[in-house]
């Protein structure tokens, strides 16, 4: 054999080698096929939006009432397109930031709403997206799959079997949509405004189904939405509070922060750690 050859051989050799090491450090994908996923909280100050991010999609879980902040948190993750905005329910602190949406933002236009909730509200508040806008509602029990197989983003909560009426007023926040998000053996449980009484039915219906290594508190730390029995089902490692500080709300309550502290690893504050966010591997979460 030549020398010439087996130089090409060798080189060949080598880059074979280098690949197999390559896949090994980063055994699943990055891209659509959902190997990498990345749930983020964002520092949107007395209000909630999330995103969960597959490649170079994404949806969002609430907005807060800040828009800059909202999109500050977006840009960092790199503005992928929003396949849907999931609004849990109609207040201010959770969709007040759709009315500065501009026509421009990379949006499908797709609201999920709970089947409860008035969605002529929701599409007046985007002024520039009003004629754009679809609607598709969810109910406890329903499973989308927005961002590929690989996660299912599981509604837990409204029931689906409610009395209309009780979806207004002082009731709105019990029922605001809570979801479990799932990717691989990867957890993270979304609580919207729920109040101590949903709470406590919840965890009746889901039990040990509310584990989760990553919780975002419900209703921003309020006193109204401690639950012992629910906490416990859930044991996060990691509780996140989103609100701002020194708010006129007193949030999060010492109630809450004091049971937090008896069920949860640690707790984070968006107040004070920003937008705070985590990556899965199927297996585990990074932050």
């Amino acid at each position: 054999m030549s020398k010439y050859r087996q130089v090409i051989r060798f080189k060949f050799f080598v880059l074979t080698i280098i690949t197999l090491m390559i896949e090994c450090a980063n055994p699943v994908d990055d891209g659509a096929s959902g190997g990498r996923f990345t749930f983020a909280v964002a520092d949107v100050g007395q209000g909630l939006a999330q995103f969960g991010v597959v490649g170079k999609r994404a949806v969002a879980w609430d907005v807060g009432k800040d828009y800059v902040a909202w999109r500050s948190a977006y840009a960092s993750l790199g503005s992928p397109r929003i396949e849907s905005v999931i609004i849990s329910h109609t207040e201010s602190d959770h969709c007040g930031a759709l009315q500065s949406f501009g026509s421009s933002l990379d949006w499908s236009g797709e609201i999920v709403v709970s089947i409860y909730e008035d969605t002529a509200k929701l599409r007046e508040s985007a002024a520039a997206w009003a004629n754009r806008i679809r609607f598709r509602t969810c109910a406890g029990g329903d499973t989308l799959r927005t961002l590929g197989p690989a996660v299912d983003i599981v509604c837990l909560w409204p029931p689906p079997d409610l009395d209309q009426t009780l979806f207004s007023g002082e009731w709105k926040n019990r029922y605001s949509l809570v979801f479990s998000i799932r990717h691989g053996s990867a957890r993270a449980l979304i609580t919207s405004d729920i109040d101590n009484a949903a709470m406590t039915e919840i965890a009746a219906r889901s039990n040990y189904g509310l584990r989760s290594q990553i919780l975002s508190v419900p209703h921003h730390g309020s006193a109204g939405s401690v639950n012992p029995l629910f906490f416990s089902y859930v044991a996060p490692e990691v509780a996140v509070i989103s609100c701002s500080i020194n708010n006129v709300y007193g949030h999060p309550s010492p109630q809450m922060v004091e049971e937090l502290q008896r069920h949860a690893g640690r707790i984070m504050y968006t107040y004070n750690d920003g937008t705070i966010t985590f990556n899965s591997n199927r297996y585990y979460w990074n932050d």
